[in-house]
């Protein structure tokens, strides 16, 4: 009687993404993230299309998660093949061994300085532990401490980077991210509502589109917009075209500005792209940032609209206005 040989075994897609999931630790949600944006393995599929995955796959995965456990960032270790990756979770090992509780790939921000760094470390510390109240008090303290500017560029720019690494890691998970944005925005609402500006400056909607809920984006995006002299109509996180474009019509706002971070070159987003250009004409500028804004850039093209790549390159308003 013949047997398959043993290689063949190991390769040959097998498992459900549930199995996958109890086996490594790796939500289905974040590992399906994984692959979309980091490739990290392609699994086979079943005769109905469902993701099946050998058991080389489950080894790769294993690996990849216990070097995030340990601080790295998916994106600096998932273009290692499997041998590099069993060295560097040894030497994590061996590191948390030896200095227990620090991360092994952690470094501060650049840019950041000791007293905004100090209050980074709170405020992730709060996040990991679910610690609303102690959230709340970092962010107050630093609020009074660093000033407007600094709060946001250097305290909350570096905050809402570090939580979504760690969530794209699975070292933390939705509900955190979901408590961030509860604090933040109280944080940076006020930002929005600046009365130095006259009433007559120009107004700018800021929203994300239907299907991305992902709002911190929008957030950061508003507060930089009223530093460069807009006057900010918030209007929250997924919105279809419709909306965001009556919203820009009831307001007479001259441009339009959204956040994209999740579901990078996405069919639907890219339809409501289309459709929002379509409701307002090309006399409405619109803006788009985010981690995936870059995934767009044909139909950014295509559409005349204007890529903004971080918070501190939002336009000013033009000159003519």
């Amino acid at each position: 009687m013949s047997t398959m040989p043993e290689e063949n075994t190991r390769t040959r897609p097998r498992h459900a993404i549930g199995f996958v999931a109890r086996r490594t630790g790796i939500p289905p949600d974040l590992l399906r993230a994984w692959e979309r944006r980091y490739g990290v393995v392609e699994p086979g599929r079943g005769p109905r299309g469902r993701r099946l995955y050998s058991d080389a796959d489950v080894e790769r995965l294993t690996l990849l998660r216990r070097a995030v456990d340990a601080g790295r960032r998916i994106g600096d270790v998932a273009g290692m093949d499997n041998a590099e990756l069993a060295a560097l979770v040894e030497e994590d090992r061996r590191v948390m061994v030896e200095r227990p509780g620090r991360p092994a790939g952690a470094s501060p921000p650049p840019g950041t300085s000791a007293q905004a760094g100090a209050y980074l470390d709170a405020a992730l510390a709060a996040v990991a532990a679910l610690d609303h109240v102690g959230l709340v008090e970092v962010m107050d303290e630093a609020a009074v401490a660093l000033g407007r500017r600094a709060l946001r560029r250097e305290l909350i720019a570096p905050l809402l980077e570090r939580v979504g690494e760690d969530w794209y890691g699975g070292r933390l998970r939705v509900a955190h991210e979901h408590l961030l944005s509860a604090v933040l925005r109280g944080v940076l609402e006020p930002m929005h509502r600046d009365a130095s500006l006259p009433e007559t400056a120009p107004r700018v909607v800021v929203t994300t589109p239907a299907g991305e809920l992902h709002e911190l984006g929008a957030l950061m995006a508003a507060a930089a917009a009223v530093e460069r002299g807009w006057r900010v109509v918030y209007l929250g996180p997924n919105l279809p075209a419709e909306e965001i474009a009556g919203a820009a019509r009831q307001a007479a706002a001259r441009a339009a500005a959204l956040s994209l971070v999740a579901n990078p070159g996405n069919a639907q987003t890219a339809n409501e792209l289309r459709r929002l250009r379509r409701l307002v004409g090309k006399d409405l500028a619109i803006y788009v940032g985010g981690a995936a804004a870059s995934s767009y850039d044909s139909v950014l093209d295509e559409l005349g609209i204007v890529r903004v790549n971080g918070a501190e390159d939002f336009p000013a308003p033009p000159a003519d206005l």
